[in-house]
C-alpha cells in the first residue's frame, strides 16, 4: 500500500463523480441544529449566503471560485471514499444538489443529467456487480438512512422527528428549498445558472491519505487549529486514534450513549467535561476556558 496523501483541488461537480460513506463511528450532522426557542442552525443559511455573494458577482464571460475548505478520506478496498473530515459541508452540498434537482422539478423544468449524476449513480465491481447508489451516504445509526429519502427526491416524505440528524437534515433541507425560492422566485433559467456556478465555480480540497489512522492524524491537525470542532469532537477523535479498529463499534455506541444522555438533559457536553475536568483534576487555572480544553 501507497503512504503517499494526495491533494486534489475539485469542483463539487468533480466531487461528487466519486461515493463517499460517513463510518458509523463519526458525529452527527449537526449544521441544520436548532435550539428549544428555534435559535441557531444559521451555519446553513450562512454557507449559501458567502455563495450566491460570489455567484452574483459572476458575468456572462467569467466567475469567481468560491473555496469551502477541505475534506478528508481514504479508500479501502471496496473503492468508496471513507470520509473523515468534512462531513458537515459535504452533506450540506449533498442536500443542496438534492433541492436543486426538486426545485426544477417544482416548476417543471428539466432536470440536468449531470445533477442527477451527481446525486446518485451506479458502479460496478471486478465481478461484474453492479448497484445504484447515492453519491453520499450516512451509516452512522443516528441518520437512519435518511438522507438518501432526500437523495431519492422523497424529501416531503421524509422523517422529520426522532434523532438529532434527522431533525437537522430536515432543518438543513427546509433552510435550502427557502433559499432557492426567495433566491430565485422559481426562475428556471436563474436556478439553472446557480446550479452550473454551485457545481462548477464552488470548489474544495481532497485530501486522500493511505489509511484511517492517517486520515484521523490529519483530521486532528486540521481541526486543532480552530477550524470548527470543539473540544468533545477532537477528544473522541483522539479515542479513536488510539483504539484498535476491532474496538470502534463498542467506542461508537458508549461515546453516543454517553452524548444522547447529556443531550436529553439538556446539558451541553463540552461544558460537561469542564466541570469533570476541574472536579476530577488538580487544573491550576480554574477558570479553565471551554476552548482551551483540548489543549
Amino acid at each position: 500500500m501507497s503512504k503517499t496523501i494526495d491533494s486534489e483541488d475539485l469542483s463539487l461537480a468533480k466531487v461528487f463523480q466519486s461515493f463517499y460513506r460517513v463510518p458509523d463511528y463519526q458525529r452527527e450532522y449537526v449544521w441544520g441544529e436548532k435550539g428549544p426557542n428555534g435559535e441557531g442552525g444559521d451555519q446553513v443559511d450562512q454557507f449559501l449566503h458567502d455563495i450566491q455573494n460570489e455567484f452574483e458577482t459572476a458575468t456572462d464571460k467569467d466567475a469567481p471560485e468560491y473555496f469551502i475548505g477541505t475534506i478528508v478520506v481514504w479508500e479501502p478496498e471496496d473503492g468508496l471514499y471513507d470520509l473523515i473530515d468534512g462531513q458537515q459541508r459535504t452533506t450540506t452540498s449533498f442536500l443542496t444538489m438534492c433541492a436543486l434537482r426538486d426545485a426544477f422539478i417544482a416548476v417543471d423544468a428539466d432536470v440536468p443529467s449531470t445533477l442527477n449524476d451527481q446525486i446518485s449513480s451506479s458502479s460496478t465491481d471486478w465481478q461484474g456487480e453492479t448497484q445504484h447508489r447515492m453519491r453520499l451516504d450516512l451509516q452512522y445509526e443516528d441518520a437512519c438512512g435518511v438522507l438518501a429519502e432526500y437523495g431519492s427526491g422523497r424529501g416531503h416524505l421524509a422523517t422529520r422527528d426522532g434523532t438529532r440528524s434527522i431533525r437537522n437534515l430536515a432543518n438543513a433541507y427546509d433552510t435550502i428549498r427557502e433559499f432557492l425560492q426567495d433566491s430565485f422566485a422559481g426562475d428556471p433559467a436563474q436556478l439553472k445558472r446557480f446550479y452550473g456556478y454551485f457545481a462548477n465555480k464552488v470548489k474544495l480540497i481532497r485530501i486522500q491519505t493511505p489509511s484511517v489512522s492517517r486520515a484521523l492524524k490529519i483530521f486532528e491537525t486540521i481541526n486543532d487549529r480552530g477550524v470548527g470542532l470543539d473540544g468533545m469532537d477532537l477528544l473522541k477523535n483522539l479515542l479513536f486514534m488510539n483504539a484498535r479498529p476491532d474496538q470502534f463499534a463498542k467506542l461508537k455506541t458508549e461515546w453516543r450513549e454517553l452524548t444522547q444522555e447529556l443531550f436529553d438533559a439538556g446539558e451541553k457536553p463540552l461544558r460537561f467535561l469542564r466541570y469533570l475536568i476541574l472536579a476530577s483534576y488538580d487544573v491550576k487555572d480554574s477558570k479553565l476556558r471551554e476552548d482551551d480544553i483540548y489543549v
